[in-house]
Formats: C-alpha cells, sequence, structure tokens
C-alpha cells in the first residue's frame, strides 16, 4: 500500500468518526464533568449508595439494593430488604448497608492505597455498635454499682458473647475495578481466611468484588428493571459508562486503533511501524516546515529564526539532555529575552513540548542562581507585565505537549503584544 493511500484511507476514516459523533455517538457524560472518572466518594460511593437505599428519590424502593445482593452473592444471607437502609459515610465506611440485623461493609478503593487499620477499625465500630444496642436494651435497668461482682463479671461475660454474635452478622465487600484483597496493613488484627476474615475465635463475612464483574452485572440488571423509566435507565447508562473507563471494558466503534487493525492490518502495521521508527525525523521536518512556512511573516516583525545542531546541545537549561533545535528570538534584543522555542530531549530522542521562556544570551535563564533571576522576576513584577507567566522550576508563557497545537502557539507568540511589551522592558535591564 503507498502512503497515500494509506493516509487517504485513514482521513477518510476520521472524518467519518467525525460525523457519527455529531450524529450521537459522543463520549459527553455528566458524571465526568463534574469529576473524575476515579473519585471514590464524589462519584462512586454516592452514586452505588444513592441507588441502592431504599428511601432513595428514585421511588423503587428496594428494587436496586436486591439487585446488589443477587450480584455479591449476600441476598440470602442479609435477609429482608423491605427495612433495610444504605448510608455513606458512615462513620467514614464509604458504603454501610443494613437491616438492623445485618450489617454489609463496603469499602471502596478505585486506586486509593489502603490505610491503616483501616477495615480493622470498621468492623470493630459496627460490631460495638450493635453489641452495645444489644446490652443497653437487656440491662437498661440495672446499676452495675448494685451488682455483685459474680454478677459483674456474668454481665461481662454476656457482652462478649454479644460481641462475639455480632461479628456473625457483619460482611465486608473489598471493592477495586479488578479482583484485589485488602492488605494486612488494612486488616490490622484480620486475618484472611477463605471467604472470611478471622480473629481468633471471631469471624466476619468476606468477599473481594470487582467492578468489573459485580457492579457493571448489578448495572446491567438494575436497567433491565427501571426498564422505560428514561431519567433512571439514562442515570444507570451513564454510570455503567464511567465504570467501562475505569475497568477498560468501553468499546469504541469508531476507534482508530479498531479500523487500522480490522481491515488490511499487515499492511496498515507496516506502515505504522515504519512511521514510529522514524518519528524524530518526521517530527524534526514537522517543526521546520512550520517554522519555514511563516519565515516571512517572522522575519516581518522583527523576530529572527535560530536552528541548532542537536550535537551542539545550544540552549541547555543546567542538564545536558535538553536542547533547542528551533527558537524565535527577537532580532534586536537585550541580554535576556522572551523566545519561542522547540524542546528535544536527546536522551530519550524526541521532541518533548515548546512554548515561550526567558534566556540569556541564547541560554535558557539558570534559576537556580539568585542573581540576576531574582532581580529581573522583581524588575518585571515592578513594572506588572508578567502575571500571565507560570513558573515550573522555569520561566514560560505556556507549556505544550500537544505538538499538533505548535503553529497556532507559534502564531499567538508572533501576534502578541505583551511579549513585545516585555523584550523592549528587558532591552533596559541592566543586570
Amino acid at each position: 500500500m503507498e502512503y497515500k493511500d494509506f493516509f487517504e484511507r485513514v482521513k477518510g476514516f476520521l472524518e467519518q468518526a467525525e460525523i457519527h459523533k455529531r450524529r450521537g455517538n459522543n463520549d459527553f457524560n455528566p458524571y465526568l464533568e463534574m469529576w473524575s472518572e476515579s473519585n471514590e466518594v464524589k462519584l462512586h460511593s454516592a452514586l452505588i449508595s444513592g441507588f441502592l437505599n431504599p428511601l432513595g428519590n428514585h421511588y423503587q424502593g428496594d428494587v436496586f439494593l436486591e439487585e446488589f445482593l443477587q450480584c455479591v452473592g449476600l441476598k440470602e444471607w442479609f435477609g429482608d430488604t423491605s427495612n433495610a437502609r444504605v448510608h455513606k459515610e458512615y462513620e467514614n465506611i464509604d458504603v454501610y448497608i443494613t437491616n438492623g440485623k445485618r450489617h454489609i461493609i463496603v469499602e471502596n478503593k478505585i486506586w486509593g492505597k489502603d490505610q491503616d487499620r483501616q477495615i480493622e477499625r470498621y468492623i470493630e465500630i459496627i460490631a460495638k455498635e450493635q453489641s452495645r444496642d444489644s446490652s443497653d436494651t437487656e440491662s437498661s435497668e440495672i446499676d452495675s454499682n448494685d451488682m455483685e461482682s459474680s454478677e459483674l463479671e456474668s454481665s461481662e461475660n454476656v457482652a462478649q458473647q454479644e460481641l462475639s454474635q455480632a461479628y456473625k452478622n457483619i460482611a465486608v465487600l473489598y471493592l477495586a475495578p479488578y479482583k484485589r484483597n485488602p492488605s494486612g496493613y488494612s486488616l490490622g488484627k484480620w486475618e484472611m481466611q477463605g471467604d472470611s476474615l478471622v480473629n481468633g475465635d471471631n469471624k466476619v463475612k468476606f468477599k473481594a468484588i470487582t467492578y468489573k464483574k459485580e457492579i457493571l452485572a448489578w448495572i446491567e440488571k438494575s436497567q433491565a428493571k427501571v426498564g422505560c423509566i428514561t431519567n433512571l435507565n439514562a442515570a444507570l447508562l451513564f454510570y455503567k459508562d464511567v465504570v467501562q473507563i475505569i475497568t477498560n471494558t468501553k468499546e469504541n466503534t469508531m476507534s482508530l486503533e479498531k479500523f487500522l487493525t480490522e481491515n488490511n492490518m499487515e499492511e496498515n502495521m507496516k506502515i505504522v511501524f515504519e512511521i514510529l521508527e522514524n518519528k524524530d525525523k518526521i517530527m524534526e521536518s514537522y517543526c521546520e516546515a512550520i517554522v519555514e512556512k511563516h519565515r516571512k511573516q517572522i522575519e516581518s516583525k522583527d523576530f529572527e529564526i535560530v536552528k541548532t545542531s542537536k550535537d551542539k546541545k545550544m540552549g541547555r537549561w543546567n542538564r545536558i539532555d535538553l536542547s533547542y533545535p528551533f527558537m524565535i528570538k527577537p532580532k534586536n534584543c537585550g541580554k535576556y529575552y522572551f523566545a519561542f522555542c522547540v524542546e528535544y530531549f536527546i536522551q530519550k530522542g524526541e521532541y518533548n513540548c515548546y512554548g515561550v521562556k526567558i534566556f540569556h544570551q541564547n541560554s535558557i535563564l539558570d534559576i537556580n542562581k539568585t542573581e540576576p533571576y531574582k532581580t529581573i522576576k522583581e524588575y518585571l513584577e515592578d513594572i506588572k507585565e508578567v502575571w500571565w507567566l507560570n513558573y515550573d522550576e522555569r520561566w514560560h508563557y505556556w507549556l505544550n505537549t500537544s505538538i499538533t497545537e505548535l503553529e497556532s502557539k507559534l502564531q499567538e507568540f508572533l501576534d502578541s503584544n505583551k511579549i513585545k511589551a516585555l523584550n523592549e522592558k528587558l532591552k533596559e535591564y541592566q543586570a
């Protein structure tokens, strides 16, 4: 296959993909407009608990909770769901489900790390609450000061038995995108033994569940339950999309990868691999073509093009692996000036980014030296002209790694009155 034919086919596909998106196949998701797909508390725990709560504003009662319990294998064990309650962030527990007798602790981990004795603390909180409630009911009228020592000892034994019984009514679900068990750091004195967590003679139910399996299955079963209730169906559909993103199961029917590997795969890949092997040369030619395209404009605006060899490492900034093969600088500049530059990392062998930086006689200003960096900074701040400068170990107007915007950013630089004003001011600066 000729390169021309290959690029024509790819161009045609991308045009069709764009039309396809405009007709409805898009990636818009209201949840992701508000939160990151990995936001455990505000997105995932909030949505899961909201759907599971029988008293929720979905007005579907315990329908979603029943389906969830079925998917995680706890429906029979949990029992009656008609009077169940679901809480988010109860005593820092991500999702807490209870019907008064049975208690489910859901620890939600997207990519977060386990915390010290986290699950141990949650188990103890719920167990002690339940045993205390039971003890309060039976001994609310008994004053321990009036009890004989034998009676007090007997009472303590009863309390211990009630605590042991409370553990039997607790289940812990450890939820992550893919199957993952909690660390000993989180379990504390509890140990995993099959489908249980064990601490001496005490035992609680345990299961590691995943977004990829149990949560996706629950969403699909819930969708079937709500049928044509449009807003609930849409809410579940958007959440399914989020879950598929974090589990890498979302299918993109208009993806370039799929296009390249479905038809003429061998020929396509031959060209793709050849392009990748020559990426450095291609990027250099691309940058040079853009600079040459704008040469007349560059020179007419009193800038000049400085091209350097990677071997010379001109303009390196305190590191031997960084150079500037393309730089657009003022023709009549002072000792210090702002220039547009394209950066090349020699060790990585790639064009990394581009932007506007402050230079000192063709070398980027070393900010590790207190002078003259400090005095220049103070000088420019005094003239109130650098409010738009960012700082990430160096001064720059903007730094961009999206090379597709190189031409538009170069044009922005050439049209910028602020750049011109700054360079004029720097002519007056004397180190």
